[in-house]
């Protein structure tokens, strides 16, 4: 399906941003920079002035009082993570941070028996993860679903648990927060999911929450359980533990992932984390961390956000969609170079795995959309043999394609297991619950994304129907179809080193910051071949209306050679880039899209 090009507005023309490439004004207008001052805090953030202060959560202070009060008093702390990549670093950075603390409250000589700063001596002790009194919990994808669970409440008071921790869950778990307080256990949530008119009986530790005076709403949850961690930490050395100066920030490396796994705007706060998280990331020393470089192939010292988003994040889910996110969680926690190799191993065969059944769900679900009326305004695919598990990335695909809602849902024993994909214009979750209502066992998610469980095979064609007429009565033809955004006309005669150098000076991309992009017009192909394996890609070398030549590498797009004929005009929508082969560098443009002119 051909996309429609929308290129943004041109930019006021006494925006002027001093000795800068001419193209820089309208990227920078583009993402809503608009002051010399702002874009000087956006190519040169500051961690210092851009990292907000943990204690501006409103009730930050109550969850570190709790969680200090519960080590020092020997009681059981579970971390109670989702299974996707958030959950897992988020699940990681409070792991860390919590035996950390527990293991200098220790060695230092402190215990249950408090003074007034809340400690006091005793015999030292050399903490291990065997003798912590904090312990991990996710659940399984498909036996247990989402979030908190009665059942899973009930294990862990039985066993002794004293405080839960949710990360990137619980906000939701109004009803299993209320069985945990009643059971005689404390709940601190640490989430950024949507929530409902009734909040749960916990400390909250939220960005959106009514009433709440952080100033930044768009943490990922891995990003607000560092906020948690990095405020812990300062109070135990307020408290005399001797905490390592750069312990918070060497737990960066694990915030740089999800903040792009979990596809939060990376403007802001959020930008600040990424970037100096990918700095960590690059000189992280965590024995899981180095396992999975090394199968994914990638270089210490080079690695990007794109490296996080299609190599790191899709081992780590890999595990919670096709057995259990636990091993990740291990991964990231092991303190051995044989157990990392052996872990990271294993996420690589379920990685390949994942891949395979994913590739056999998208051509069933290719088949029912040739089936499907042309009229509706948003997809609804399903299958009793499709796996839960690997549903959002089916629901994932098909919105990318069609430039539509979409929504896969597959079959776990008794129960259907969906998965929803929207753009900001149509609140999925919302239209999830309310086609779902008196249908649905569970539901939540964000704005674009969202999960759900229904729980009889009849309620899957009527919560089908439900969800097509509502994205028919709320959205128009104007609202579907694939986009293409692009930042600007620009002269072939105007890519230069100094185009790819500010292009970098962007980075890190992702959403809200994407890629810049460009357009080209009237280019005359004067070559144009397939390359790669099965002629995949396409290359073409292209002339300007003014004579300047240029090489484009267009990635997948080998089936479109016929429509790059040599002596053929097109209009070409590229990225820019730098190509190095053999120790030669050369300016590559990487098409993202082209037409006839």
């Amino acid at each position: 399906m051909q996309k429609r090009w929308i290129v943004r507005d041109v930019c006021p023309r006494d925006f002027i941003v001093k000795d800068a490439h001419p193209a820089v004004p309208q990227l920078l207008w583009n993402r809503g920079i608009k002051t010399p001052e702002d874009a000087a805090r956006f190519f040169d953030p500051s961690f210092e002035e851009g990292i907000h202060d943990p204690s501006l959560f409103t009730q930050m202070r109550a969850a570190v009082e709790r969680l200090l009060t519960a080590l020092s008093n020997g009681e059981k702390i579970v971390v109670f993570g989702d299974y996707d990549a958030d959950g897992i670093t988020g699940s990681t950075v409070l792991i860390t941070t919590l035996r950390e603390i527990e293991a200098k409250l220790r060695t230092t000589g402190r215990t249950g028996r408090q003074d007034e700063q809340g400690f006091d001596p005793v015999v030292p002790f050399v903490l291990s993860s065997r003798s912590s009194c904090v312990s991990s919990y996710i659940p399984h994808r498909d036996k247990e679903g989402y979030g908190l669970q009665m059942a899973s409440v009930a294990q862990l008071a039985d066993e002794g648990a004293k405080v839960i921790v949710t990360v990137d869950c619980g906000i939701a778990c109004v009803d299993e927060i209320a069985e945990a307080r009643r059971r005689g256990v404390d709940v601190v949530v640490v989430d950024h999911h949507q929530f409902g008119e009734t909040l749960p009986d916990a400390v909250l530790i939220h960005p959106s929450i009514p009433g709440e005076t952080y100033p930044f709403k768009s943490l990922a949850a891995v990003g607000v359980a560092w906020k948690l961690a990095s405020a812990m930490v300062a109070e135990a050395r307020s408290r005399g533990l001797d905490i390592p100066e750069m312990f918070e920030k060497w737990l960066l490396d694990l915030v740089s992932i999800a903040t792009v796994t979990d596809i939060v705007p990376l403007i802001g706060e959020n930008r600040v984390l990424e970037r100096y998280g990918l700095r960590v990331l690059n000189k992280s020393k965590r024995p899981g961390l180095s396992a999975l470089f090394e199968r994914a192939g990638l270089v210490r010292g080079e690695i990007n956000e794109r490296d996080v988003g299609f190599a790191i994040g899709p081992r780590i889910n890999a595990a919670g969609r096709m057995e259990h996110a636990s091993l990740a969680l291990r991964l990231l926690l092991s303190e051995t170079e044989e157990e990392a190799l052996d872990l990271s191993h294993r996420l690589e065969s379920l990685n390949r795995a994942r891949q395979a059944a994913t590739m056999e769900m998208m051509k069933q679900a290719e088949q029912m959309l040739v089936e499907a009326a042309e009229s509706v305004k948003l997809h609804v695919l399903w299958h009793d043999t499709w796996s839960p598990a690997l549903v959002g990335l089916v629901a994932g695909k098909v919105a990318d394609r069609y430039g539509m809602p979409a929504v896969a849902i597959g079959k776990h024993g008794d129960h259907w297991i969906g998965s929803g994909r929207s753009y900001p214009a149509y609140d999925i979750s919302a239209a999830v619950r309310r086609a779902g209502d008196g249908l649905l066992t569970r539901s939540g998610g964000h704005v674009q994304a969202c999960g759900f469980a229904l729980a009889d095979d009849g309620h899957v064609p009527v919560f089908a129907e439900r969800l097509r007429q509502d994205a028919g009565e709320r959205l128009t033809d104007n609202d579907l179809g694939p986009t293409l955004d692009v930042d600007a006309d620009l002269p072939l005669e105007d890519v230069s080193w100094s185009l790819v150098e500010t292009v970098e000076r962007f980075s890190p991309f992702g959403c809200g910051n994407a890629e810049p992009s460009f357009i080209s017009r009237g280019l005359h192909v004067i070559s144009s071949r397939t390359v790669g394996a099965d002629g995949r890609h396409l290359n073409l070398v292209a002339r300007s209306p003014r004579g300047t030549v240029q090489k484009f590498i267009a990635f997948n797009h080998g089936k479109r050679l016929n429509d790059a004929t040599v002596g053929s005009s097109v209009d070409v929508v590229y990225h820019v880039g730098v190509n190095e082969w053999n120790g030669r560098k050369e300016i590559q443009c990487k098409v993202v899209d082209f037409h006839a002119a």
